[in-house]
């Protein structure tokens, strides 16, 4: 006959949770100083976060762009001069402002390694924009990021 070598446990054998007291695995006495009071858990509040962004409890109004479609544009920038990353940024502005579109958000990255070389760069800067125009500016964005020789890529597509 074969016998069962599986292991059961017993109620006697196993240590009831309560039995373990919160202070087993306390530090000794000694090791603690009666002087020093614990640290005050550190709560953040909206002042802690930066003075220029200050909760102010409602929404800032968004411009209204007649026949406006959302359109995300993203583009990569050379890392070589700093100087082009601003002026490509003004001049996408000046052209959407320009027909009346509104810029609902810019994000610029850090300097990111690109997965293969575009014209000989490694590295590229990451721009992308949130705006809402109309229509026919596409063709005008496209133009301008096929003459200007800083942008390595370029994205425009339309939000849904």
């Amino acid at each position: 006959m074969a016998e069962n070598n599986t292991a059961t446990a017993t109620a006697e054998e196993v240590t009831p949770v309560e039995a373990v007291t919160p202070d087993a695995t306390v530090a000794p006495a000694e090791a603690k100083s009666p002087a020093a009071p614990a640290p005050a858990p550190q709560t953040r509040n909206s002042s802690d976060l930066a003075p220029d962004l200050q909760e102010t409890g409602e929404e800032t109004p968004r411009k209204e762009v007649p026949n406006g479609r959302p359109y995300e544009i993203t583009y990569i920038q050379r890392t070589n001069d700093p100087a082009a990353l601003e002026n490509s940024q003004a001049r996408v502005r000046a052209l959407i402002e320009g027909v009346d579109g509104a810029i609902d958000n810019v994000r610029v990255s850090e300097v990111r390694r690109l997965s293969y070389p575009i014209n000989k760069q490694t590295d590229g800067i990451y721009v992308v924009i949130n705006a809402r125009f109309e229509k026919g500016l596409t063709e005008e964005l496209d133009r301008y990021f096929k003459i200007d020789e800083t942008v390595l890529r370029h994205l425009v597509l339309r939000d849904s």
